[in-house]
């Protein structure tokens, strides 16, 4: 996956986390596809600037990331549900039931 997607997926996910303004030029830069001049032009500060905050966003995100695993959690899900379907297609109960198993692992509980 391309950085932008996976920092895209990341912001939609962990956008929260950030300040209001890593969030907005995190979204101009990614969504809006503004170049880091046109940011602080709009903006009204330098390019350097924007670069900083945007590259402090995206660090912040990455580590969110790397501390709470959702992002990948939530991948390893889709395909275990995408094999899930295939083998419950194709009647392979016993396949659906080793799937299931994997699934439920992925699934956090709390205590």
């Amino acid at each position: 996956m391309s950085k932008n997607l996976l920092i895209c997926d990341l912001l939609e996910l962990y956008g929260p986390l950030l300040t209001a303004k890593q969030s907005h030029l995190l979204e101009l830069y990614y969504f809006d596809d503004l170049s880091l001049s046109e940011i602080a032009e709009n903006e009204g500060g330098s390019r350097q600037g924007a670069m900083d905050v945007i590259k402090r966003a995206e660090k912040e995100l990455l580590k969110a990331e790397q501390t709470l695993g959702i992002y990948n959690r939530n991948l390893e899900q889709t395909k275990l549900i995408d094999a899930l379907k295939n083998a419950l297609d194709n009647n392979d109960i016993k396949k659906a039931k080793s799937l299931v198993s994997d699934l439920e692992k992925t699934v956090f509980v709390g205590e």
